[in-house]
């Protein structure tokens, strides 16, 4: 969590932005920019993208580029990352899962944290067990009782095998002794789709891509009740603690220059505290939590070291 305090030093720190001559402009990528996003068009990452471009075209001259590229969990976009020149062009606005979470639970991987640099966090928000409304399991405690009494029968959906949503189903199946109908999504837009027909009975989703009424919320997987939905319960006040933080961030290629990883960092800060950014993040339900650069690899390492614990205790893998 970020207080405003620390939410307005870095604002004053990223300021020197507005003076053309500054060192940290003229760091700045001088070409278009891209912002690679690994989830399909509608999702929370890829609307708060598309805040944070309009909120750093006053801040860098321009409007960066949102580019989906969903699939694979993610390695698509990082994949045409890694190809990028290390100019500072191109960013990927991601969660931190395909460095936290598939290094672990793969035999071997095409990418990893040491590839890319990250720059700066920009929000975080906890993910939600949602139910189908033509689901007979209105409630929390219904739908507990509904999947023990058809073990293997609920049809639970995620964004993909080894994907933050991947995982946090099965966390909450083993904490509740539960087992599911395992169904795999490439795009959340189908997901949704067939939450709404009742094909698929349940999944874990984040706040901010879908309109909440279409959904029955049965559960908040994180420590605080969304605003809006005052009463849906959380998973701590179930006696459970909450499982994998849920944030999102810019990165960039390894070979960047610093200057330029500086001055984007300080960007991002800025659009962070703009109201463009901070109105978007309160209508997708999310909180902007900006961090600079060594907060944020902190904290991508520090829940890499969780999952690795996680997938040791349970026994996960996927290949």
């Amino acid at each position: 969590m970020v207080s405003r305090r620390q939410l307005l030093g870095w604002a004053m720190l990223a300021a020197g932005l507005g003076r053309p001559a500054s060192a940290q402009t003229a760091a700045l990528p001088q070409r278009p920019v891209r912002i690679i996003v690994p989830f399909s068009a509608g999702t929370t990452l890829d609307v708060m993208a598309r805040a944070l471009s309009a909120a750093l075209e006053p801040l860098i001259g321009q409007r960066p580029l949102v580019v989906n590229r969903d699939g694979a969990a993610g390695f698509i976009a990082l994949s045409e990352m890694a190809q990028a020149e290390a100019d500072g062009t191109t960013w990927l606005f991601s969660g931190p899962g395909q460095f936290t979470i598939q290094p672990h639970i793969r035999r071997r991987v095409a990418f990893t944290l040491d590839d890319f640099a990250p720059v700066c966090q920009l929000y975080e928000t906890p993910f939600a067990v949602v139910a189908s409304r033509r689901s007979p399991a209105t409630t929390f405690a219904a739908f507990l009782d509904r999947a023990r009494s058809e073990p293997g029968r609920i049809r639970f959906g995620h964004y993909g095998p080894g994907s933050a949503t991947h995982l946090l189903m099965v966390i909450f199946a083993r904490q509740h002794g539960l087992t599911f109908l395992d169904i795999p999504y490439r795009s959340q837009g189908q997901l949704v789709q067939d939450l709404l027909t009742g094909e698929l009975e349940a999944a874990v989703l984040a706040p901010g891509s879908y309109e909440p009424d279409i959904v029955r919320h049965l559960v908040i997987l994180g420590s605080s009740r969304y605003p809006d939905q005052p009463d849906v319960p959380t998973i701590v006040e179930m006696g459970q603690p909450p499982p994998l933080a849920s944030f999102a961030g810019i990165y960039v290629v390894k070979g960047v220059p610093e200057a330029a990883r500086a001055a984007i960092e300080a960007a991002c800060l800025a659009a962070a505290a703009d109201p463009v950014f901070r109105g978007a993040a309160l209508r997708a339900r999310v909180e902007a939590a900006p961090l600079p650069a060594g907060p944020f690899t902190d904290r991508i390492l520090a829940q890499s070291r969780e999952v690795q614990a996680l997938v040791a205790e349970i026994g996960l893998r996927i290949d």
